[in-house]
């Protein structure tokens, strides 16, 4: 679960920089994905693949852990599909609602 969150943390986090050099919001969304998708694919992947062999109870007494990785393995991969999709997805709907709204707010106090 912590690979994932850092990822999202990181994607957001890239996104925010692009904004602060003058991109807007849709553009600095575009490179942020871009530009941390193989990072981002190649952690998941690392740890995905890592735990193989103990999905597959390739040692003696590891029948217990089976279950665990196999439960771990599919987490992150639906967390990484997340990653990439859901948060720059939600990220780009909150902060179009922030603006919005911080003009609404700015035009009544007017």
């Amino acid at each position: 679960m912590d690979i994932v969150v850092n990822n999202g943390i990181l994607l957001v986090d890239f996104a925010k920089m692009g904004m602060a050099k003058g991109l807007d919001l849709r553009a600095a969304l575009l490179d942020a994905v871009r530009h941390r998708t193989r990072p981002i694919l190649m952690t998941a992947g690392a740890s995905a693949v890592g735990m193989i062999p103990i999905a597959l109870e390739w040692a003696v007494g590891i029948e217990r852990l089976s279950p665990m990785a196999v439960v771990a393995i599919g987490g992150l991969m639906v967390g990484t599909f997340l990653t990439l999709l859901v948060v720059p997805l939600l990220f780009f709907t909150l902060e179009t609602w922030r603006v919005r709204f911080n003009g609404w707010l700015h035009s009544k106090a007017a």
